[in-house]
C-alpha cells in the first residue's frame, strides 16, 4: 500500500466532503424555510447561519440560492435573502396551480396506471388508515403528500411530479395549520378513499371531480388559514389550540 495515499490520523473518521457539507446545510435550511423558522419578511442572516452550522458562508450562500429557485426565499439585490411575507393572493395562486396539476395527474393516472400502481396506492392508503389515530398533523400531511405524489408518479408525467413536490414544500406549513382545524384529519382520509374507489373503477371523470373538490377545500378558507398561520409563527405551537 502506498502510505502517501492515507493522510488521515489514526482513529479519525472520514472527513466531510464539500458536497456532503453542502447537502447537509441545504437540507437544514430548507426545513427551516418550510417551517417558517425564518419569519415572513425576515432577512436571513448568512453570517449567523454559518456560525450556527459551523461552516463557511459558501455552502450557506449556495443553499439559500437554491431555496430562492424553489420559491421558498427571495433575493433582493444589494440587500440579501428574505423569507417572503404570507400573501393571500400568492397562497391562492399556489393552491390553484396545485389543483390544475392534481386533476391532470389523476386523469392520466386513470388512463396510464398499471394494476400494480393502483394496488400500491391502495396499500399506502390502508397503511395510513391504520396509523392515523396516533399521527400528528405534520405526519398526516406527510402521508397525504405521499398519496398525491404517488398519483402524479403513476400518471407517467415527470414534470407534474416535480412541480407537485415543489408546491407541496411551499404550502406544507399552511396545510398543517389547516389540518388542525375543523376535523380535517378525518376529511382527508375519507376523501382519499373516495378518490381511490373511482380510480380502481377507472371512472376518470368522477375521480377528477373528487380530486378537484378535495384540493379546492382550502381555497374558500385561505384568509382564515393564513391568519392562523401567522399566529402560529409568532406565538408558537400552542397558539391555535
Amino acid at each position: 500500500m502506498d502510505k502517501r495515499a492515507d493522510n488521515s490520523n489514526p482513529g479519525e473518521g472520514p472527513r466531510n466532503r464539500p458536497a456532503d457539507t453542502g447537502l447537509r446545510v441545504y437540507e437544514i435550511l430548507r426545513q427551516q424555510a418550510i417551517e417558517y423558522g425564518f419569519r415572513p419578511g425576515e432577512r436571513v442572516n448568512e453570517v449567523k447561519l454559518a456560525a450556527e452550522l459551523n461552516v463557511s458562508r459558501t455552502p450557506v450562500r449556495a443553499a439559500l440560492n437554491r431555496l430562492v429557485s424553489e420559491g421558498l426565499l427571495t433575493l433582493v439585490p444589494n440587500k440579501g435573502f428574505y423569507r417572503q411575507p404570507i400573501d393571500i393572493d400568492a397562497i391562492r395562486s399556489l393552491f390553484e396551480l396545485r389543483g390544475a396539476i392534481e386533476t391532470m395527474s389523476v386523469r392520466l393516472f386513470c388512463e396510464r396506471a398499471t394494476e400494480s400502481d393502483i394496488e400500491a396506492l391502495e396499500r399506502q392508503w390502508q397503511d395510513f388508515l391504520e396509523e392515523r389515530p396516533k399521527l400528528a398533523a405534520r405526519q398526516i400531511v406527510d402521508h397525504d403528500e405521499e398519496f398525491h405524489e404517488a398519483i402524479a408518479e403513476g400518471s407517467r408525467n415527470s414534470e407534474a411530479l416535480r412541480l407537485l413536490r415543489d408546491l407541496n414544500s411551499r404550502i406544507r406549513f399552511l396545510r398543517v395549520v389547516a389540518l388542525e382545524r375543523d376535523n380535517c384529519k378525518t376529511v382527508t382520509s375519507v376523501e382519499h378513499g373516495q378518490i381511490l374507489a373511482e380510480i380502481k373503477a377507472r371512472n376518470t371523470d368522477a375521480a377528477v371531480a373528487l380530486m378537484s373538490r378535495h384540493i379546492n377545500l382550502m381555497l374558500g378558507d385561505v384568509n382564515e388559514i393564513a391568519r392562523e398561520a401567522v399566529v402560529r409563527i409568532y406565538l408558537g405551537e400552542d397558539a391555535i389550540a
